[in-house]
């Protein structure tokens, strides 16, 4: 039996999880490597500085393992509790990941990353949210049964067949309301989501805070971003981690002078 884990960057307690654990479990063998808490917006960033504290525990079909590292942290501890891993697929996150701008800043992206540079076939699998809705899995009302028979499709087509040539991780992303006619689309990642701004306020001492703030940016046609946050349809789009091309280091060479 094909062995695959997953895991997420909102903790084990995320409803798209758990739904995806359960549906996951009753086809290959599954184990399950998350961080404890939410680690949303930690990218591919690895624990270094201090030991990591792991606790395992026995669900039905499935082994969970927490700990209190990142989501990329996952991906190395897999390979001293699970081993022979087949697939790394991370999610169901809470909040769309589409373009370059939200895959490079995710937890959720940043460990597929992390299990495809290690080697691994990888699958990032995230839905639209609300901002109330990223920190809060509570009262969801999304057809996750539809979305997580999808995700299984193309896991099982990856554990079969492989990954497709020049792809290192497919990212699934999904609208908030997934029914019969929602489409499916192959797409390529927009650049830029969110045009950040920074809001100033005072705290009750009377000293500056900030926070970060993202207004989203129009999409354009054929982007991931315009199929799941204008169309209401799923994307799927290729990642490629490539190093620099031909053309890329001739022209650098000609800007130095070299």
């Amino acid at each position: 039996m094909y062995r695959v884990c997953l895991t997420n960057d909102d903790g084990p307690h995320s409803e798209g999880l758990i739904r995806l654990a359960e549906v996951l479990a009753r086809v290959v063998d599954l184990v399950v490597i998350v961080p404890d808490g939410q680690r949303s917006a930690t990218g591919k960033a690895l624990t270094l500085n201090r030991p990591l504290r792991a606790q395992e525990t026995a669900r039905e079909g499935y082994r969970l393992i927490t700990h209190d590292g990142t989501p990329a942290d996952s991906v190395v501890l897999a390979d001293w509790f699970a081993r022979d891993v087949d697939l790394f697929v991370s999610g169901i996150n809470a909040g769309a990941n589409v373009g370059y701008q939200s895959m490079l800043t995710s937890g959720t992206v940043g460990a597929a990353l992390e299990a495809a540079l290690k080697g691994y076939p990888a699958i990032a699998v995230s839905v639209e949210a609300s901002p109330s809705e990223w920190f809060n899995h509570e009262g969801s009302d999304r057809d996750y049964d539809r979305i997580c028979k999808i995700v299984k499709d193309i896991v099982m087509l990856v554990l079969e067949k492989g990954m497709p040539q020049e792809v290192d991780v497919i990212n699934i992303n999904f609208p908030c309301h997934v029914s019969k006619d929602t489409e499916i689309r192959i797409t390529r990642p927009t650049r830029v989501r969110m045009r950040n701004e920074v809001v100033e306020r005072i705290d009750p001492h009377n000293r500056k805070y900030y926070w970060l703030k993202g207004i989203e940016v129009k999409p354009l046609p054929g982007t991931d971003a315009y199929a799941v946050l204008k169309e209401g349809n799923v994307s799927i789009s290729p990642i490629r981690i490539s190093g620099a091309t031909g053309e890329s280091l001739r022209r650098l060479k000609e800007f130095l002078g070299l």
